[in-house]
C-alpha cells in the first residue's frame, strides 16, 4: 500500500463535501484517479487527488459543464493549444455566458415587477404604498439603476399605465410628473418609486 495514498473513497467525498455516487462518476469520467488500491481493493487517496477533486468542485461550482472541466484538467501539449479552445477562451465564454445569463434574469425580474404594478393583472393584491414598493423592490436587489431601468421600460411600454400605478402609490401629480421625466432617456436623477 502506498504511504502517500491515506484517504478512503468515503473519506474523500466527507472531505470535499460529495456523495460517493459523484465522486465515483468523475472517475468514470475519467477527471480523477485513485492513488492506489489497498491489499482488500478499496480505493485510496492522496493530497494530490484530493486538491484535484477540490478543484473539479470550485469549476461546478462556477457553473462549467462535466466535458469543459475535462478539457480544463486535461494536460495541454505545448504548441498544440487553438485560441478558441484553450482554458482561458473556456473560462471566458463562461464568464461572458454568464452575463447574458443574469442580463435575462434581471429582465423577467422587471417584468414580474411590471405584472405585479398591473391593477388589473391576476396578481394585484393589496394596495402598495410608495414606500412598501420601493422596499419589495430593494428586496428583490433592484439598485437605483434597475429602478430606473424599470421604470423607463414601464413607461416606454405603456405610459398611461406607468402614470396610473404612481397615482396609486399615492404620488403626487408633481412626484408623478418628475419620475416620468426621470424614466426617460437622458433623464436627471430623481428619488424612484
Amino acid at each position: 500500500m502506498n504511504a502517500a495514498a491515506r484517504l478512503t473513497l468515503g473519506q474523500l467525498a466527507k472531505r470535499v463535501g460529495l456523495a460517493r455516487t459523484s465522486v465515483l462518476h468523475y472517475e468514470t469520467l475519467g477527471l480523477l484517479r485513485p492513488r492506489a488500491r489497498s491489499d482488500a481493493g478499496y480505493r485510496l487517496y492522496g493530497e494530490a487527488e484530493l486538491e484535484r477533486l477540490q478543484r473539479i468542485c470550485q469549476l461546478r461550482q462556477s457553473g462549467l459543464a462535466l466535458a469543459d472541466i475535462q478539457l480544463l484538467l486535461r494536460p495541454m501539449v505545448a504548441g498544440n493549444e487553438r485560441r478558441d479552445a484553450g482554458p482561458r477562451a473556456l473560462l471566458e465564454r463562461r464568464l461572458l455566458g454568464l452575463s447574458q445569463e443574469v442580463e435575462h434574469l434581471r429582465r423577467q425580474q422587471r417584468l414580474l415587477a411590471q405584472l405585479l404594478a398591473a391593477p388589473g393583472s391576476s396578481a394585484a393584491g393589496p394596495q402598495w404604498d410608495k414606500a412598501a414598493w420601493v422596499e419589495l423592490l430593494r428586496r428583490a436587489g433592484f439598485d437605483d439603476a434597475a429602478m430606473q431601468l424599470w421604470h423607463t421600460e414601464f413607461e416606454r411600454d405603456d405610459p398611461q399605465e406607468h402614470a396610473r400605478f404612481l397615482a396609486s402609490l399615492g404620488c403626487s401629480r408633481s412626484e408623478i410628473a418628475r419620475i416620468r421625466r426621470w424614466s426617460r432617456p437622458s433623464a436627471e436623477p430623481a428619488s424612484g418609486a
